[in-house]
């Protein structure tokens, strides 16, 4: 069985992981909305093939008619052609082969989760919503490290199926470690944003961030809801976890500051918005 020491040192010193995809780590870089970082973001976009395309694929499919990247940012805003760049650029990660886990619906449930986090902070707490794509998009990248490293994660998965009960406590059983605390260490060699870092760690554990509770709070929710809309027969990936979706205590308590009742009918309407998001962005499959 692997230890929670090995788990930390391939984390810490990782071979095909160990670098952040170059491209994310330039949109990181990208702050503030103003002349110079938009001139940034399109040459970083320019020099991606992958990137252009996907870029004015989105912006096309919104009915227009662009075929310039200079356009196609105007159009789109900055962050949302910030945001399609890093999840694009990520996407690359998940490009390990395993025949057993469908890495396919891993991605779909990273990806569900950043969009549904903007949606909702721009709707509860603006303030948030500049990080919230990225901070969901990234949330569970530490279940890749696990997957290509940690022969047990697959049991870890079983195991919160046949019980059902939370994925990261299983894994806790089974290796002593979780996929938070795994994207925190992945985290810190690719030296992400610490409140991105949190997010990955406690999204999971609210109770334990200090440096951003609000962010780590908002990624969870959205975490929470991804989970509910997918019993809905709505597909918003899969992201192993079989324990019925609930809200914490901490969770139930952040979330009151923002006015959020948390009773389900009172959630249809922003549920729905949601499913609607995902939709549009292909996240989503009706049955």
């Amino acid at each position: 069985m692997q230890t929670e020491e090995y788990i930390k040192r391939i984390s810490k010193s990782l071979l095909s992981l160990s670098t952040l995809p170059t491209v994310a780590a330039q949109l990181f870089e990208l702050v503030d909305d103003d002349k110079d970082q938009r001139e940034a973001l399109e040459q970083i976009i320019s020099a991606d093939p992958v990137l252009t395309a996907r870029l004015l694929k989105m912006i096309n499919a919104k009915g227009e008619s662009v075929t310039g990247i200079h356009s196609a940012i105007s159009k789109l805003g900055f962050e949302q052609a910030k945001e399609i760049c890093m999840e694009a650029s990520m996407s690359r990660v998940y490009e390990l082969k395993n025949s057993r886990v469908d890495l396919q619906k891993f991605w779909e449930h990273c990806r569900a989760v950043g969009t549904v986090a903007r949606i909702v902070a721009q709707e509860y707490e603006p303030g948030l919503a500049t990080d919230a794509f990225t901070a969901g998009l990234l949330h569970d990248i530490g279940k890749i490290v696990l997957l290509q490293y940690v022969k047990e994660f697959e049991q870890a998965i079983t195991l919160s199926k046949e019980r059902p009960c939370e994925l990261y406590l299983a894994e806790k059983e089974l290796f002593g470690v979780d996929h938070g605390q795994t994207g925190a260490w992945l985290a810190e060699n690719w030296r992400l944003p610490r409140s991105i870092s949190e997010v990955m760690q406690y999204h999971h554990d609210l109770s334990r961030a200090e440096i951003n509770r609000p962010l780590v709070a908002l990624v969870s929710f959205a975490d929470i809801l991804c989970r509910i809309i997918g019993e809905s027969s709505l597909g918003t990936g899969d992201g192993g976890n079989y324990a019925p979706p609930e809200f914490n205590p901490a969770l139930a308590e952040e979330l009151g500051k923002w006015r959020i009742n948390l009773e389900f009918n009172a959630l249809q309407p922003l549920m729905l918005l949601c499913i609607d998001e995902l939709n549009k962005r292909y996240l989503t499959q009706y049955g």
